[in-house]
């Protein structure tokens, strides 16, 4: 279990708790105190129902078993929609260069994120974030001739050997000619990553929901993987807190700090 804890404005703890098992949620969500206000990603199966529940949903996930080794996921893989890509990819490899957690690749995944989820009209990502967050995220950045072209970002838990992907984005909407190439190269970032995360023992892969366009869903499933149904919740010891800020960052500042947004083949867990 991942767990991110800050206060807001001095007056209430926030925490996050990443795939806590069922019986971890709900001894949290029993001892609660009026200033806490705590969401739970990714649990299964669901809970019962949870003292101060505020908000609950469901969402659909592909898991991929890292722990096949390399050769199994890719004999997994859909032939034509995944492994004719990933070799496609293998062409343009002389002119690919990627970066894994440093300054430089911090940056570019935040440019190429921003500029992505800007033209889609979606919430963009502070720099911050990352800072805040470092001790749990790791950065690819994929680069052609240079430039970036790709990027993820994922969230790592060692107790439960679960890596995710908690936000993608590319320059595919920039022109034909690069929306051609991010087609192949980015398959092949997230090859990359699950062979670096086998490397490590991780033993699951995430690819952080299914969603919305059918586009994407199609795209998380060709690397085959199981689909698994995941919970999340909101929970506040005073619940009209939880409702109140919710209301506020939905409604007044125009965010979605809750639900996941899945258009870019990402979550956004605020």
């Amino acid at each position: 279990m991942v767990t991110i804890e800050r206060r807001v404005h001095r007056l209430l703890r926030y925490r996050k708790f990443w795939f806590p098992s069922p019986e971890q949620a709900m001894e949290i969500s029993s001892s609660l105190q009026p200033d806490d206000v705590v969401r739970f990603f990714a649990v299964s199966p669901a809970l019962g129902t949870p003292p101060h529940l505020v908000e609950h949903y469901g969402l659909r996930t592909v898991r991929i078993n890292l722990s096949a080794g390399p050769d199994a996921i890719l004999n997994g893989m859909k032939r034509k929609s995944c492994r004719h890509e990933l070799r496609r990819a293998e062409k343009m490899l002389s002119r690919v260069a990627i970066e894994i957690g440093s300054e430089r690749a911090n940056r570019d995944f935040l440019s190429v994120y921003n500029d992505f989820t800007r033209a889609k009209g979606l919430p963009e990502l502070r720099a911050s974030w990352i800072q805040d967050n470092s001790a749990h995220c790791e950065t690819f950045t994929l680069y052609l001739d240079g430039e970036p072209l790709c990027a993820h970002l994922l969230l790592r838990d060692r107790e439960t050997s679960t890596v995710r992907l908690l936000y993608s984005g590319s320059r595919r909407l920039e022109s034909p000619e690069l929306a051609a190439s991010c087609g192949a190269l980015n398959r092949y970032l997230h090859w990359q990553e699950m062979q670096r995360y086998y490397a490590e023992e991780f033993m699951t892969y995430d690819f952080g929901g299914l969603g919305q366009p059918e586009s994407i869903a199609r795209f998380k499933l060709s690397f085959g993987g199981t689909v698994l149904a995941q919970h999340f919740y909101l929970l506040s010891g005073l619940e009209w807190v939880a409702r109140f800020g919710k209301f506020l960052y939905e409604q007044i500042l125009r965010r979605r700090t809750f639900k996941p947004i899945d258009e870019t083949g990402c979550n956004h867990p605020e």
